[in-house]
């Protein structure tokens, strides 16, 4: 393995460096995934996140690694609040289930389910 040495101005941050040329190296092929991340000493999901595009799709399903001190339940609340998730309407589903009135025994449903 091979040393290299750079100096870097003051206003530049080491782990975003880091993380740049893992990733640069990461594209070009010469260094495999696990690499790139022990190189930037991120977590593999952090890799990832920094090597996609800001428009890739695939950004949005990744948590963000920013977020990794939030809890479970903060995360679940975000993510809520970006899909623009309301909740259930309890009384709008029962109004549906009493539309379709279904009249078949639950079991020959699931059996249905199977084939």
């Amino acid at each position: 393995m091979k040393t290299l040495t750079i100096n870097l101005p003051e206003n530049f941050e080491k782990e975003k460096v880091l993380l740049s040329i893992a990733g640069q190296l990461y594209q070009q092929g010469a260094l495999s995934a696990k690499q790139a991340t022990d190189l930037a000493g991120v977590t593999m999901n952090e890799f990832v996140y920094s090597t996609l595009a800001d428009d890739d799709p695939l950004k949005s399903m990744i948590s963000n690694p920013d977020d990794k001190n939030l809890s479970f339940e903060d995360r679940i609340e975000k993510l809520k609040t970006k899909q623009g998730y309301k909740g259930l309407n309890k009384e709008k589903l029962e109004a549906l289930r009493d539309a379709i009135d279904i009249q078949e025994p639950l079991e020959v449903l699931l059996s249905q389910l199977t084939k």
